[in-house]
């Protein structure tokens, strides 16, 4: 049984990720000597995805909310921003990326792309199932809380690519609960109720 539950949370996780992973936001810089600027593609398939651009003091000049319905495409003019460094933020329920980019006086470039994959949550019948793709293998930690903040269930993951967990929650006691995951990345939550 085990076996079988492990086997279809890895085939849910591999799927959710290649379907997240195969639309790319494309990222083209049009600079020349009149004119600066950044053009951002998102793919319709990119359901709840967000968008910002900030300075690298993280004021946010820009933000958006992108439902998914329609291909998305926004011309960012750059012309009359100092000179530095600045951020393109693109964020949805599998992953983050941030773009570095430099602005110099006749100039864009893109400096870095960084790309954090997030875990993928599933609620089902009583199971609570994580899995979370560690690209860099760093030292994982995962918390269960209830409504009173005891900690129910601590682990840490180190040295692990792919990380899968199932929790049993079918003879938990009614409650409210939070699962924590704080990776090198970034801390995520997922709350859940057990009726």
């Amino acid at each position: 049984m085990k076996k079988v539950l492990k086997l279809t949370a890895v085939l849910a996780f591999m799927f959710v990720t290649s379907k997240g992973m195969a639309n790319e936001p494309k990222l083209n810089v049009l600079s020349n000597t009149n004119t600066k600027s950044l053009v951002f593609e998102l793919d319709p398939s990119s359901k709840d995805t967000s968008v910002k651009f900030f300075d690298i003091d993280g004021n946010i000049m820009y933000s958006e909310a992108v439902s998914g319905k329609y291909a998305y495409t926004k011309k960012f003019d750059l012309k009359d921003l100092k000179d530095g460094s600045y951020y393109l933020k693109v964020d949805n329920a599998l992953r983050e990326i941030v773009y570095t980019l430099e602005v110099d006086a006749t100039d864009v470039k893109i400096v870095e792309k960084k790309e954090n994959a997030k875990p993928v949550f599933k609620v089902a019948e009583g199971m609570v199932f994580l899995n979370l793709l560690n690209l860099d293998a760093k030292k994982v930690e995962i918390k269960i809380y209830d409504s009173s903040n005891r900690t129910l269930f601590e682990e840490v993951v180190s040295d692990e690519l792919k990380i899968e967990k199932a929790f049993n929650f079918k003879n938990a006691f009614k409650d409210s609960y939070t699962l924590v995951v704080k990776d090198s990345n970034g801390v995520y939550y997922k709350d859940f109720v057990v009726n």
